[in-house]
């Protein structure tokens, strides 16, 4: 076997999303997915957000049985990750490590593992969270390879993991190949395998992308169930003698870095240019089409460069005044941290999904804000309540 697969999915509902569309997410794209490997020997990874895997637990047993059923074969590796997601670098460190905390022993309460891989909240990197992260147990993380090519890495180099470093703590980093996630599972199996056998020899083709694109996303049920490519695509797999599936834990321990790398604080492609103001993002769109027309699209991804994620807080002044109220609260009130009603209240409100708006609804679901709203809400009482008891 001379290329690993490392395939991993991430899953996501915003905290207390509308349960009909949860329901749906998991009756069309959890659910049918872990049907089908759970009868193979497939290899895979997943992340699940911690309020989403509850809401599993308690209203879809059948496939929480499916998912400890992966986890005692050994086929499937949890990672990590702000048990409510958060942007980490958008809350304070003490509870970057508490939501990471209540997310690790949830996984190993009911899947018996120690999660060393952290899914980062749509990708967004900044150095400032190694020592958080790697203080509950993180190993490694997952980022695109756009942050890698964005300072001047080169694609052909980016088929392993890097090591990167803030004040001496070390953090292993993998690329996420764009052209696998774009291709899978839009393009048929074969276009996929001949890519993953294109790869060089004895490095990986790493993938971790959403879940929901295996059969929530228009036609995709379709595409990966009724016309089985999901089944084809495993079967293509466990059948090929160049391409082997393997768990992110596995390489890690097993293969050495391809180098080092110090990389920008970024996020995806695209998020970049949402988090740029209207103008600005005309001007960026136009520019692009500019070069292209010119011939130099492949300069566009390296040096046309939108904004940082944090620049929602200036784009929307509302998604500010959320990101505000949780710092202060959680600032102010340390002592209030053993509370349980108090800290779940906290972590809850900082739930990622209200704070910003791409192609999805975001901010601009009304739900959404009355939710975070409603968490906020209720640990300032816990806050009130407290004071009140102080003679």
């Amino acid at each position: 076997m001379s290329r690993k697969l490392l395939f991993g999915i991430h899953c996501h509902q915003p905290v207390e999303n509308f349960y009909e569309v949860v329901d749906e997410a998991v009756e069309k794209s959890y659910k049918p997915f872990f049907k089908i490997v759970s009868e193979t020997d497939f290899k895979f990874s997943v992340h699940f957000s911690g309020w989403l895997l509850e809401y599993i637990r308690f209203y879809h047993k059948d496939l929480f049985s499916l998912m400890k059923k992966c986890a005692d074969k050994g086929q499937i590796e949890f990672f990590s990750g702000g048990f409510y997601e958060p942007v980490l670098a958008s809350i304070p460190s003490d509870d970057r490590k508490l939501q990471i905390k209540k997310l690790n022993m949830y996984i190993k309460d009911h899947f018996g593992q120690t999660p060393t891989g952290l899914w980062l909240t749509e990708r967004v990197w900044d150095d400032t969270i190694i020592k958080d992260i790697t203080d509950v147990g993180i190993q490694y993380v997952m980022v695109d390879d756009y942050h890698f090519i964005s300072v001047g890495f080169k694609k052909e180099q980016l088929y392993g993991y890097f090591l990167t470093e803030n004040e001496g703590v070390k953090l292993g980093v993998f690329p996420i190949d764009k052209t696998l996630r774009y291709i899978t599972p839009f393009k048929p199996v074969e276009k996929v395998i001949d890519y993953l056998i294109s790869l060089p020899e004895n490095k990986a083709g790493i993938i971790f992308d959403d879940g929901e694109k295996f059969g929530i996303w228009p036609k995709t049920y379709w595409w990966v169930y009724e016309k089985n490519w999901l089944k084809d695509f495993i079967w293509a797999i466990e059948n090929s003698k160049e391409i082997e599936s393997s768990l992110y834990k596995d390489f890690f321990q097993s293969q050495k870095p391809e180098g080092l790398a110090y990389l920008p604080t970024t996020s995806y492609y695209e998020m970049g240019e949402w988090a740029l103001p209207a103008d600005g993002f005309l001007e960026i769109e136009f520019l692009k089409e500019k070069l292209i027309k010119e011939g130099l699209e492949k300069y566009v991804e390296k040096y046309v460069k939108g904004s940082i994620w944090k620049n929602f807080f200036v784009k929307y002044p509302e998604s500010n005044r959320i990101h505000k109220r949780f710092l202060e609260l959680s600032i102010e009130n340390k002592d209030l941290k053993n509370n349980k009603d108090f800290i779940e209240s906290l972590l809850a409100s900082q739930c990622n999904d209200v704070l910003w708006h791409g192609v999805f609804g975001g901010l601009y679901l009304p739900n959404l804000r009355n939710n975070t709203y409603r968490f906020l809400i209720k640990a300032e009482k816990e806050v009130d309540k407290q004071k009140k008891d102080i003679p």
